[in-house]
């Protein structure tokens, strides 16, 4: 997968890298790493209040921001798969969850997704590659226009037409369908 080891590397330097989702290009960091998550917010102007959304390739690099016991049952009923969850969590720091005292998750079956965070054997930050408002980018070409200094993934878009639908999983209710 081109491009991958040097964004691993980045990944682990606290840089910001970009990469193909199920629908637009992302824009990934380590979650764990306050620095590298003002970086991408600051790059995309968003507010930290917002919150941002993790994306991993299983349901145990998840255990460290949620119950995974208590939601189990209904997590793995859309995972692995293009479907965010809203999660009540405890242990999420606020640079993650913003202003909520819940954290956005996904478990992925994307190809390159999963790969990344197989290899960086954790969950990463995973948000539109956009500014703030804008239309998320849907080419390789897009986020190095935009985008020019971070590390790119290569990989293919998934079968989404936009970002994937999230969804609360207390109430039900749809964030984004």
């Amino acid at each position: 997968m081109k491009g991958l080891q040097k964004a691993l590397a980045d990944l682990r330097l606290g840089k910001v890298i970009a990469y193909p989702s199920e629908g637009v290009w992302g824009l990934g960091c380590d979650p764990q790493n306050e620095e590298a998550v003002y970086k991408l917010l600051k790059l995309k102007k968003r507010p930290v209040s917002k919150g941002l959304i993790l994306v991993g390739s299983n349901l145990e690099q998840m255990k460290r921001y949620i119950n995974i016991n208590k939601y189990k049952e209904k997590l793995i009923s859309k995972w692995p798969g293009p479907h965010t969850w809203i999660v009540p969590t405890a242990d999420t720091p606020i640079w993650i969850r913003g202003k909520y005292n819940s954290v956005a998750l996904r478990v992925s079956s994307h190809p390159t997704i999963v790969e990344i965070c197989d290899q960086f054997e954790a969950a990463i930050v995973s948000t539109s590659a956009n500014m703030q408002g804008e239309k998320p980018l849907k080419t390789k070409q897009e986020v190095k226009n935009k985008f020019d200094h971070l590390s790119i993934v290569e990989g293919s878009l998934g079968s989404l037409n936009d970002s994937t639908p999230i969804q609360d999983i207390v109430t039900d209710r749809w964030i984004r369908d």
